[in-house]
Order: C-alpha cells, then structure tokens, then sequence
C-alpha cells in the first residue's frame, strides 16, 4: 500500500499533463444519473464504456510510461430522459467508482494521485454535480505489460455513499482502451494504396460473423481486433460480417 501511494504521488503532475479537468459537458463523457427507483445508471447519450474504443497518447516520462488519457470522464446528466427512465443526480449523493477487474498492466490514476489497478480500489468521483476527468494509463514498464496486447478491458461499478443511498450500478465495462489510431474504413489493410488478396486474406482472419467482435488469432495477419474493425466496419457494427463483405467487394481492385 505504501509503495502504491508514493508511485501515486509521483504522478500527480503527470495527471494535469496528460488531462486536467474538462469543465464543459461533452459527447465524449460517461454521463451518470439515475433510474426512477433509485439504481445509478449511465446514460446512452454520451461515452457508452461497452460500444466504443479510445486511442490513449503514448508518453514516454519522466513520469508516465506507456500510453495514457483523461478521456473519457465522468459527468452527471444536465437533462432528465424519462423516455429512458433516466433521472438527475439529487442533492446528496456521493458517487465512488470501484474497480471490479482491470487488465494486467492498466491503471487509473485519480486527481487525488492514488492508483486504482486492483479489484476493490475505488475513488470519489464527486456529488449530484459531479465532473472528473482521471487519467487512464496503460503501463509500458509494469512487469505484466504484454507489447503484443493491442486493447485493454477495464470493469467498474458506480457506488453511491451520501444520504441518498442510491442502488449501484451495473457494471460498467469498458472494452476499448487501445494504442492503435482509430482510421477511417477503406478495406486497405496493409495500408499499401490498394486493396487486394492480400487484404482479402486480413478479411478471412477478421470476419468472425453478425454480432460478434472480430478474433483474429494469425500472428502473420493480426492478433487486434481494433485493426480488424478500422479496415473491415464498414456498417459500424462492432462485427465483420458478410453485410461489411459485400462493401469490402466494391472497394477491391486487385
């Protein structure tokens, strides 16, 4: 615990370097509020942890190593969605984040310096007026970091410790924090200028059907699945299906 906070303290300048706090509500925020029974749900209107992925910066020190990120924050709603049966925060409440499961070598780091990387750590994130912007961080020279891994997954649940005693969330899954470049879709590749076999012979390791995730497992094509969808999404799915095949056949030229 102690070698954990006085990393922790370490990094606190890297916190204001890599984000600092977003005063704004923006798109790229989850937003929190609540059910009309009084459970802490997310709203569908901004960052939705399971549907999107994030390109971290790479940072090469003094402090942080790897790739790191204060997006996505965490931000309360400002409009009640009854439509979604989605509510504001009221006055009282104190939402914490728990860590539920993280990838080996993945972090967060708070505003307060303390480092979240193992089940049960958790942090403030603020009351009924809630914003936070924390640093995310994949560490390059943490003994579990795989130079392979191409996305790390991260799991939470929102907590709430204030007198409204809220319901905790569900999980909040979050399937895409990434060091590749989210690209526009072209069915290039390689990245050679054309599309040809041998982006086809990338399509056959991706293609995984409707529904499912691409996993691709050919070292010589790829092992990313991020890779998979900048080349092949075309319909923006999540999935490499026959739907993204009959766009990938348009595009080829040989």
């Amino acid at each position: 615990m102690e070698q954990k906070h006085m990393e922790a303290a370490l990094c606190g300048v890297v916190v204001l370097l890599v984000g600092g706090i977003a005063k704004a509500q923006h798109q790229g925020d989850v937003w929190i509020g609540r059910s009309s029974d009084g459970k802490l749900k997310i709203s569908r209107s901004g960052y939705v942890p399971e549907d999107n992925y994030f390109t971290l910066t790479e940072v090469n020190g003094p402090i942080l190593w790897g790739w790191a990120g204060n997006s996505p924050g965490f931000d309360r709603i400002t409009t009640a969605d009854p439509g979604n049966d989605l509510f504001l925060l009221e006055a009282g409440a104190e939402v914490w984040l728990e860590v539920v499961s993280v990838d080996a070598a993945f972090r967060v780091i708070d505003g307060a310096f303390n480092i979240l990387n193992t089940p049960g750590d958790e942090t403030y994130l603020g009351d009924h007026t809630l914003h936070v912007h924390n640093t995310w961080n994949i560490d390059s020279t943490s003994p579990l970091f795989d130079p392979e891994q191409c996305v790390w997954q991260a799991t939470f649940i929102l907590r709430d410790k204030g007198v409204t005693q809220y319901e905790a969330s569900d999980l909040l899954v979050f399937n895409g924090f990434t060091t590749v470049d989210l690209q526009s879709l072209s069915g290039d590749f390689d990245d050679d200028g054309d599309v040809d076999l041998d982006d086809y012979e990338a399509f056959a390791v991706c293609e995984n059907g409707p529904g499912m995730l691409p996993m691709p497992d050919d070292p010589g094509v790829t092992t990313c699945v991020v890779d998979c969808l900048n080349a092949f999404d075309f319909d923006g799915d999540r999935d490499v299906d026959l739907q993204d095949f009959a766009v990938f056949q348009t595009e080829f030229d040989g």
